[in-house]
């Protein structure tokens, strides 16, 4: 997976210095931490759960966003823009998944290589997908959710090189139009030149 360096820079693994501890027994913290629940998916978490902020706003979401979707304009969440515009949330519960595995690498306190695979991660992914609907239907007063596919989506598109989508054009006839071609269909004439 290309972005594993950097979910393990963005996350703290295998950078985790202690004074007290030693660097695996701080890497076995961190992992830890960041599975209790949905921790690694906070931009910033605290000690008091009722204090982390920024829920599916941890910079490595929208990171693996743009490296799997959005990095170039010509990549599937661009050209596919209907099927992307918001994020839909089955891909970002695989976006939860595959960070989860990647802290799943450090869970003995070193990296050691974890091939992701439907049969470990169908179940997280699944459960990932469960929540993320709790959370909808918790939050549909407000449409977090949606807002938050939203950004994923708009940065991703910025981040791509792409140009803004525009509206698409609306074809019209006038009636100006529509009276002359009536007229002209009454009098026998078609489109063609009638000289040649």
């Amino acid at each position: 997976m290309p972005w594993r360096p950097h979910s393990w820079t963005l996350l703290g693994l295998g950078h985790a210095r202690s004074p007290v501890m030693d660097h695996k027994s701080m890497n076995w913290a961190l992992v830890e931490g960041l599975k209790e629940g949905t921790n690694f998916t906070f931009k910033h978490m605290s000690a008091e759960e009722d204090r982390h902020w920024g829920f599916l706003k941890a910079p490595l979401i929208q990171k693996i966003v743009n490296t799997m979707w959005f990095a170039t304009k010509h990549d599937n969440g661009v050209v596919f823009h209907t099927y992307f515009k918001p994020f839909p949330y089955p891909a970002l519960a695989l976006v939860l998944v595959v960070i989860e595995c990647c802290i799943d690498e450090w869970v003995m306190g070193t990296r050691m290589d974890i091939p992701f695979t439907i049969q470990e991660y169908h179940g997280a992914y699944k459960s990932h997908l469960k929540c993320l609907r709790a959370f909808e239907d918790a939050t549909k007063l407000y449409s977090i959710l949606p807002g938050i596919c939203m950004r994923l989506y708009e940065t991703g598109h910025i981040h791509s090189g792409a140009g803004p989508l525009s509206a698409p054009t609306k074809a019209t006839v006038s009636a100006c139009v529509i009276a002359t071609t009536i007229r002209e269909h009454e009098d026998g004439s078609t489109t063609e030149d009638e000289s040649n």
